[in-house]
């Protein structure tokens, strides 16, 4: 065999091992902070048109337990921290939010620092980051 084609089965037989060792299982995300943008479906009734949307901070804590705040645009502030439940199960966030609707969840597709995902029934895209520890800097 030639030199040449002993590297290159060598890089191949390497990246070959790589991608199937890289398949890594979805990310802890107890322990840290997601700041998102949610678009979700307008509660019937409203008058808000077809999407309403939401900002919101939520420490996701060990044990399913969060703590969350949304921005309230009529006051200009976010709403004081409510202690809510979270969850993941497969792909799936969920995370219940103080107020109307009481929880939002996304099928996710994108992990890391960054978070991103939607859902169909109810509508919601979800939009944001994921910081370790608690951004909100409540002590509770």
């Amino acid at each position: 065999m030639k030199p040449a084609s002993v590297l290159l089965s060598a890089i191949l037989a390497s990246a070959a091992i790589s991608v199937s060792v890289s398949a890594d299982p979805l990310p802890p995300l107890a322990g840290h902070t997601l700041n998102a943008v949610a678009y979700v479906s307008a509660p019937p009734g409203s008058h808000q048109g077809g999407l309403a949307r939401l900002m919101l901070q939520a420490y996701l804590a060990p044990g399913g337990r969060a703590l969350v705040r949304i921005w309230d645009e009529g006051r200009d502030a976010y709403t004081p921290v409510a202690e809510r439940g979270w969850s993941l199960e497969g792909s799936t966030l969920c995370v219940g939010l103080p107020g109307e609707p009481s929880r939002v969840c996304a099928d996710v597709h994108v992990w890391g620092p960054r978070i991103a995902g939607m859902s169909i029934k109810p509508y919601v895209q979800l939009n944001g980051d994921l910081l370790p520890g608690d951004a909100l800097g409540v002590r509770r």
